[in-house]
Parts: C-alpha cells; sequence; structure tokens
C-alpha cells in the first residue's frame, strides 16, 4: 500500500477517524475538568562557594563547579532531607496529611514511607550557567505546598550544614587525643635531650666546634711552616761544609780564612829562602797551624749551629704533629657530641613540628565544627501559589488530539484491512495481478460487488 492508497483509505474511514477523536477529547476534557486542582509552590536557593572555603581555604576549582552544584541538588532531593522534613512538621501524626496523600485519615504511615510520597511531587531544578537552582512542590493545598517546599530548604541548609560541621566535630575529638599523646612524646624527648646536655656539660657545642677548629687550622699552618723549616735543615745538613750558608756567610771564618791565606803565603815566601828550622820560618808555621785550628773549631761551630736548627725542626715538627692529632681528636670528640645531641634536637624538632600542626588542625576543625553558616542561602522563600499550576487543560487537550487521532487511523487501517475494498486502478491491479484495460468512472456497481473479492474464475490459482 502506497501513500496515495492510504490517504484515500483514510478519506473513506474519515469518520472512524473523527468519532474516536471526538470522544477521545471529550472525554480528556471532561476528565481535566473532573480532576482536582494541583499547587505548585516554588523555593529559589542560590549556592555561593566564592572560590575557596571560609575556614580550610581549600579552592574550589572552576571545572568542578557543575559537579558541585548537582550534587547539591542531589542533596537538597534525597531521602534524608525528605525524612528531616516528616520528623521537623510531625507529618506522621497529622491528619489532614493522610487525608491529603493518601486520602485516609486512620490509614497507618511511617517516616519512610512518607518521605517517599512527598519526594514524588518535589522537582529541583539547576538555572543554566548560575549557582541557584529551584525547588517546587505540587500539591491540592496552596499552603501545603508553600510549607512543604519551604520545608525543604531550611532542612536541605541544616543537612547541608551538618554535613560540615559533623565530621569536623569527629576530627576534632580525633585531633584532641593526637594532641595529648604527641605533647607526652614532646615531653619526653626534651628530657632526654636536656639530661644528654647536662651529663656532658654542653653549653653551645657549634661555637665550641667553631674555636676548636680555627684552632686547629692554626696549627696545621704551624706544622706546614715547621716542616718547611725541617725539610730546609736537612737540605743544609747534607752539603759540605764549604757549601754551608752558616760557613760562607759566617764573617768570623771568612776572617780566618783570609788570615791564614795570608800566613800561608808568607810561610811559602820564607821557605824559599829560610829553612824550616829558622824561628822566623817556624813562628809563621805556629801562625799557620793557630788559624787552621781556629778555622776547624769555628766551621765545627757552624756544622753544630746546623745540627741544632734541624734538632730543633724535627722536634718541633713532632710536637706540631703530635698537637695537630690531639687537635683533630677533641673535634672528632665535639662533632660526635654534637651529632648526638643533633639527634636528640631534631627529635625535639619533629615532635614539635607535628604538636604544632595538629594543634593548628584541632583549632580549625574545632572551629569548623562550630560554624553555624553555610554557602548555601535562599534567594527567594516559597510563597502560597493563587492560581492553580494545574491540571492543565490546554496540554491535556493536545495530547488528546495527538492520540486520539493516532487511535483513529490505526482503527481506520484495521478496519480496512478486515474489510478490505477498490479505491483505484492500483488496488485492482494489485490484488489481481491483471493489468486494468479501461476505467468506467460513471458506472456505479451494486455495493457488495465493490469488494476485491472477483469470481473464482478470475482469481489466480
Amino acid at each position: 500500500m502506497n501513500a496515495m492508497s492510504f490517504l484515500r483509505l483514510l478519506w473513506a474511514r474519515k469518520w472512524i477517524v473523527f468519532v474516536i477523536l471526538g470522544i477521545t477529547v471529550i472525554a480528556t476534557v471532561i476528565a481535566t475538568k473532573m480532576m482536582p486542582p494541583k499547587y505548585t509552590a516554588v523555593a529559589s536557593v542560590v549556592v555561593d562557594p566564592k572560590g575557596k572555603d571560609g575556614l580550610t581555604g581549600a579552592a574550589v576549582q572552576a571545572d568542578a563547579m557543575s559537579g558541585y552544584m548537582a550534587t547539591q541538588a542531589d542533596i537538597l532531593g534525597s531521602h534524608n532531607v525528605a525524612l528531616k522534613v516528616v520528623n521537623k512538621l510531625n507529618l506522621t501524626q497529622d491528619p489532614f496529611v493522610r487525608q491529603r496523600l493518601l486520602h485516609n485519615t486512620k490509614a497507618k504511615i511511617d517516616a519512610n514511607q512518607l518521605a517517599d510520597i512527598l519526594l514524588r511531587t518535589l522537582t529541583v531544578k539547576l538555572s543554566r550557567e548560575s549557582n541557584v537552582f529551584n525547588v517546587s512542590y505540587t500539591a491540592d493545598d496552596p499552603r501545603f505546598a508553600q510549607l512543604i517546599a519551604n520545608a525543604f530548604v531550611q532542612e536541605y541548609i541544616q543537612t547541608n550544614l551538618d554535613m560540615r560541621t559533623g565530621p569536623a566535630l569527629e576530627s576534632n575529638k580525633w585531633y584532641a587525643g593526637q594532641i595529648k599523646d604527641i605533647r607526652d612524646q614532646l615531653e619526653l624527648a626534651q628530657k632526654r635531650l636536656s639530661d644528654y646536655q647536662r651529663k656532658k656539660g654542653i653549653v653551645a657545642v657549634d661555637e665550641r666546634l667553631d674555636v676548636e677548629t680555627q684552632r686547629l687550622a692554626d696549627l696545621s699552618h704551624q706544622l706546614v711552616a715547621a716542616q718547611d723549616q725541617t725539610f730546609e735543615s736537612q737540605s743544609r745538613s747534607s752539603r759540605s761544609t764549604d757549601q754551608l750558608a752558616e760557613v760562607i756567610n759566617n764573617p768570623l771564618i771568612q776572617s780566618i780564612k783570609s788570615d791564614l791565606l795570608k800566613a800561608e803565603a808568607k810561610r811559602d815566601q820564607l821557605s824559599k829562602t829560610l829553612g824550616v828550622n829558622h824561628p822566623d820560618y817556624q813562628r809563621v808555621q805556629a801562625e799557620v797551624d793557630t788559624l787552621r785550628q781556629k778555622l776547624a773549631q769555628e766551621t765545627r761551630n757552624a756544622q753544630t749551629s746546623v745540627a741544632t736548627s734541624l734538632h730543633v725542626a724535627q722536634q718541633r715538627q713532632s710536637e706540631l704533629q703530635a698537637a695537630v692529632a690531639a687537635q683533630k681528636a677533641k673535634i672528632m670528640a665535639f662533632k660526635q657530641l654534637r651529632d648526638e645531641g643533633a639527634v636528640l634536637t631534631q627529635d625535639v624538632v619533629n615532635i614539635q613540628k607535628a604538636y604544632d600542626q595538629a594543634l593548628q588542625r584541632a583549632t580549625q576543625t574545632r572551629m569548623e565544627s562550630q560554624a553555624n553558616q553555610t554557602d548555601v542561602s535562599i534567594l527567594n522563600p516559597a510563597l502560597a501559589p493563587r492560581y492553580p499550576s494545574g491540571p492543565n487543560l490546554i496540554l491535556n487537550v493536545a495530547l488528546a488530539i495527538v492520540f486520539g487521532a493516532t487511535l483513529g487511523i490505526v482503527v481506520a487501517w484495521l478496519v480496512e484491512m478486515r474489510d478490505r475494498r477498490v479505491r483505484s486502478e492500483e488496488d485492482l491491479m494489485q490484488a489481481l495481478g491483471v493489468p486494468v484495460l479501461i476505467t468506467l468512472k460513471s458506472v456505479e456497481l451494486p455495493r457488495k460487488n465493490k469488494r476485491l473479492t472477483p469470481p473464482p474464475s478470475l482469481l489466480p490459482n
């Protein structure tokens, strides 16, 4: 069946469509008029976190605001809030509520069941691109609708406050116990540090360590100088007598050498003219011997001076080495005392830091547990509606027209399928499977011959 055939079908069966449509619309209008009026009270709530929490300082991310608003809407429409509304208004004992919600003043109802009933007609709608959402409640009585809508908003704000203060109160109790334990640990650590300092006689380890370190540096410089002096003395003592600076730079030795050279020259001159037994020669020879003895004595004195200097330098070096070693040991002992004291001091510092943090967090949680404000406020409280919000006659009639027309079309099609008629050449060709040779539009056949059932001789097997 093509579209044209379907339209011919609807036109031929239009009385069925119109009758069903009329019945549906009339029944809808009557039913709507018989329905009791419904009143909807609307309250507006604004959530303004202001970018961060006023107590904790935790920032609310911009991309998390949409999820935060949806969470707040879910909280407002939760069973917990509805149950608080029932308990606060004592709705389970109100006969008016039984009559309005259950239509039976003697019916037994518990708080959970009544909370579920209230949630059925509660609507929470978020506004786009804003922090405002509307809370609407629909009831038969306008004042009852106003009462329930405002009660939901008030209990939502109280629930929001309880959700902040409840965990903070529990955290504050936990921190109070932790602070006592940490304080005991801090007192014990401070006592250990004080006992250690008193036992070791430590007043200011770092200052003494700085003094001793400076003293070690001075001794090290002196040791280096002594080592240089020892090396120089060893170098001089290893030289020959004529190469010693004490001999070369000694004026007395140089004077003796000069006199010795003159005496030897004079003796050699006398040996050419006089004999060795001549008194003048022997007098000059005696003078030469005396000068040689004096030169040898002064040279030995110079060598002794060099050896003495070497011995003194070596002894000085040994003393300084011993002093440096003792100073190093002393510094190591001070460092050990400082390290041991530093461990105890660090324990005190760490425990003190933990104590300060716990005390700060306890103060913060105590403030949070005593908070009486939230980031939720009532923008517009619900008012008793003056005009009913339902039932909507125009909307119901529009829906009835759509439903009635659809139902009429379906019934007309079913009737046509049970009693098929020939309404065009296409219908005849589709039913018989033979071409149409001629159409006599002015010829009217008897009504019973208009059926699609042809004589048996014309139908294909």
